[in-house]
């Protein structure tokens, strides 16, 4: 005769504790306890509303006062903007002017119920004194005398080549104005006294030149000319 071995299946603690607080079962202890509460009176909703409703009228009208303030602030300063950005530029202006202090006022109206007379007044003083700036400067026509007006080749120098003596050279400043009688100009003292450091300039010696007796010559170590000899008869 065989024998039957009955299968005992074995329970798991944590199986059966997770099958208990599962969430359909929390909804259904949730529901079974407000049924029971309602059968003895209670409505938790309701009491919950009240709470709720009590908290509104607590912090409603501060809430109201702040946004109302906050709405009222930015109608002034978008009016005040407008009419600044419009009468700096007048032509093409006028309709976006005209849209941003609709929005403006808007925000005003909305927001004039809920602020008090003395907070309006010191926001209105505020603002007023903030919009109240100096008048753009109109410009002025720039004189003659100004540096600005000057061409730059005013501003340029150069060295002229004067003259030679004892295989030195001697030069003086100019500037475009001036005329360099040896049409040698140069464009730094250093280049005018040593030519070779000027190779797009080309080197022209000038030409000595005769001198001319003048009176107590002979003093600086010059003679004295010679007299011409009379013409022949």
């Amino acid at each position: 005769m065989e024998s039957v071995n009955p299968t005992i299946e074995s329970l798991r603690p944590g199986e059966s504790y997770n099958d208990l607080f599962s969430a359909k079962n929390g909804i259904i202890i949730l529901l079974c306890i407000l049924l029971l509460l309602s059968f003895l009176g209670i409505n938790l909703l309701n009491i919950l509303g009240n709470i709720v409703q009590t908290f509104v009228n607590i912090f409603g009208p501060l809430v109201t006062q702040i946004l109302s303030i906050f709405g009222y602030t930015t109608g002034t300063l978008l009016n005040i903007s407008a009419d600044v950005a419009g009468d700096t530029a007048k032509t093409g202006i006028d309709i976006a002017e005209g849209s941003i202090q609709s929005i403006g006022n808007i925000l005003r109206d909305a927001s004039q119920g809920h602020v008090n007379e003395q907070s309006k007044s010191g926001l209105d003083n505020a603002l007023n004194k903030v919009s109240e700036t100096k008048p753009p400067q109109q410009p002025k026509p720039d004189t003659s005398e100004n540096p600005i007006q000057n061409p730059i080749a005013t501003n340029k120098t150069g060295w002229c080549l004067v003259g030679e003596y004892k295989g030195r050279r001697g030069c003086i400043e100019v500037s475009e104005q001036d005329k360099c009688l040896s049409g040698q100009v140069y464009p730094s003292q250093k280049m005018c006294l040593n030519p070779v450091l000027t190779p797009n300039v080309p080197y022209r010696p000038i030409p000595p030149q005769q001198p001319i007796y003048e009176s107590g010559a002979f003093f600086t170590g010059m003679q004295p000319p010679q007299p011409m000899p009379p013409p022949p008869q």
